[in-house]
């Protein structure tokens, strides 16, 4: 049995992530992100025909070879979102405010209206025109936020789990909580919207002067920089309730882009521009949504772990990319074991969806997420002799990149398959040496062109794991956060958060990622330290590069000082 899984990218306020993976026999055989293929940050407001044209070639019998086409929406029950709920209300009655909402509300209910009734003929024609055939497989449509829990549970490896799933908004839902077994999914509880934990974070993140949908994460990793501000708790608190009843509807009525001016109006405060510089006021504020989202969580699961016979819990949607949610409930006295998809965002989605034509027990434990495309060999080649770009072939490729990064160079490397979510796991990654702060310097400054205080991840050999973490499990996909030992963290200073001194790890073992597992083997035999620095490999603002013309584009024009294209390496 084999699906394929598509996001269309629809969310309340627009087309978001699209998406494209294949499932056959509950294994992931492809997967990867719209933007990867049409080179636009999350490609929004398009279809996926990138990613479904370059899914089919990993069909061995083409579109023959598969049972349906899923999607995790039903258009038609997302109708209810929009009777009035995301509108400009109290004191949003600037003319531009109100003529803004009305627009973002008529744009949206004219897609739904467009979509009710009739999803699956759509997204059968956009599939039709963009593989140019004339007949499909039946196209199949699940719940938002049920597609989101299959992702987190059917290949977590547990046989039974408390789930929760936070995002934006499913069809007429934001959080739901669920009984997960070998039997199926049970919902317990419902936080409808615009009761959002997704948007009440996108509103703090909008007042900060960063985008919603795209510096959640700034907001996240700003906060450490915080301290309790009892004034900021007590304002923001009179808004938003948090805990197990969390209400965040007084803030998250308005729309995400709306919230920066409630929150101004509540503050006494202008919204920062974009790119604006920070002060402690603010830094408190991070610190404050932050801490309200990690005690919400916290809440949420200490309350329904009970009605479940299991000490597991599983994460998915949007919000499970906050890391320092995720390590909250990890030390949890009550909570055993955590599996967070990796791919927790709405192209995980895509793949929940098409989880959804198994049992829970016919799919496998997760291990990566290699499920893009590969280029190597004659490609690599035939892109550097077309450029007339000169390269060498090691004969020791691990040893001679090793030397490099240990001396303090600045490596891309691209190996293999390309991951699937928004991190980079060592097959499009930027790499540089963790022991010396210099190193998240320069990578900030010269590399990624952000913001100086934004930190940086380690990619460790996994049988190291205790010697430098507190309290580590598996972490293979840097979507857990952990403290590290103290006598070791001089070792590593380039990847702790430089506010709190946590890490958020991607353990690398030998039989998931042979050559990136060799490299840092090498880097440890020169240095005594298994680690080595990773970031995604894309500038600020860009996708991570896909093909090889991508990589090599982007390491002209990055600091870098060394590129690895499968086993040739470029110099500047």
């Amino acid at each position: 049995m084999a699906f394929i899984g598509i996001n269309p990218g629809l969310t309340p306020l627009g087309f978001h992530d699209p998406a494209v993976v294949v499932v056959r026999g509950g294994e992931v055989v492809f997967g990867a992100e719209e933007e990867r293929f049409s080179r636009e940050k999350h490609a929004q407001g398009s279809f996926p025909a990138g990613a479904l044209r370059e899914a089919t070639t990993f069909l061995d019998g083409g579109l023959e070879d598969v049972d349906a086409i899923t999607v995790p929406w039903v258009f038609e029950e997302m109708d209810s979102l929009f009777d009035g709920r995301i509108r400009g209300k109290g004191k949003r009655d600037s003319a531009d405010a109100v003529d803004a909402m009305n627009v973002a509300h008529r744009k949206v209910r004219e897609v739904v209206e467009c979509m009710t009734g009739k999803q699956e003929e759509k997204i059968a024609d956009a599939i039709r025109e963009t593989l140019g055939v004339s007949s499909l497989p039946p196209v199949r449509c699940h719940r938002h936020h049920r597609s989101h829990a299959a992702s987190a549970f059917y290949p977590s490896g547990f046989d039974e789990a408390l789930v929760v799933t936070i995002d934006s908004a499913g069809e007429d839902d934001s959080t739901v909580v669920w009984h997960a077994s070998e039997s199926g999914l049970e919902k317990l509880r419902t936080y409808d919207f615009p009761n959002s934990l997704g948007f009440f974070f996108s509103g703090i993140t909008e007042f900060l002067g960063y985008r919603f949908n795209n510096g959640e994460g700034k907001v996240m990793g700003l906060a450490p920089y915080g301290d309790r501000n009892e004034e900021i708790e007590e304002t923001l608190r009179s808004l938003v309730t948090p805990g197990v009843d969390y209400d965040v509807t007084e803030l998250t009525q308005y729309g995400p882009r709306e919230m920066e001016h409630v929150l101004g109006d509540l503050f006494d405060r202008d919204p920062l521009d974009r790119g604006g510089e920070y002060d402690d006021w603010h830094q408190d504020l991070a610190y404050a949504a932050q801490q309200f989202l990690e005690e919400t969580v916290e809440a949420i699961v200490r309350e329904y772990l009970p009605e479940v016979s299991t000490d597991n819990v599983a994460l998915a949607g949007g919000v499970a990319l906050n890391c320092k949610m995720n390590k909250r409930v990890m030390e949890m006295d009550e909570v055993d074991s955590v599996f967070v998809q990796p791919v927790a965002n709405d192209p995980g989605s895509a793949l929940g969806s098409a989880l959804l034509e198994f049992e829970p027990g016919e799919v496998p434990q997760m291990r990566n997420v290699y499920w893009g495309p590969e280029y190597s060999g004659e490609t690599v080649r035939d892109v550097l002799e077309r450029n007339k770009l000169d390269y060498d072939t090691p004969e020791n490729l691990s040893r001679e990149v090793a030397e490099a990064l240990a001396d303090g160079q600045l490596v891309g490397w691209y190996q293999n398959r390309m991951e699937m979510g928004p991190r980079a796991l060592g097959n499009r990654s930027i790499l540089a040496d963790p022991r010396s702060k210099s190193s998240l310097d320069r990578v900030n400054e010269y590399v990624k062109h952000r913001e100086e205080w934004r930190p940086f991840a380690p990619s460790m050999l996994a049988e190291a794991a205790d010697d430098y973490l507190e309290g580590v499990d598996s972490a293979p996909f840097m979507i857990k956060t952990f403290d590290p030992v103290d006598d070791r963290k001089d070792e590593i200073e380039a990847v702790l958060h430089p506010a709190d001194d946590t890490t958020r790890p991607q353990l690398v073992y030998e039989d998931q990622n042979p050559e990136y597992y060799d490299l840092i083997s090498a880097f440890e035999d020169l240095t005594g330290v298994p680690v080595l620095l990773n970031t995604s490999f894309n500038d600020n603002g860009e996708p991570i590069v896909n093909r090889v013309e991508e990589a090599v584009r982007a390491f002209y024009t990055m600091g870098l000082d060394m590129l690895v294209l499968d086993d040739v390496v470029i110099r500047k």
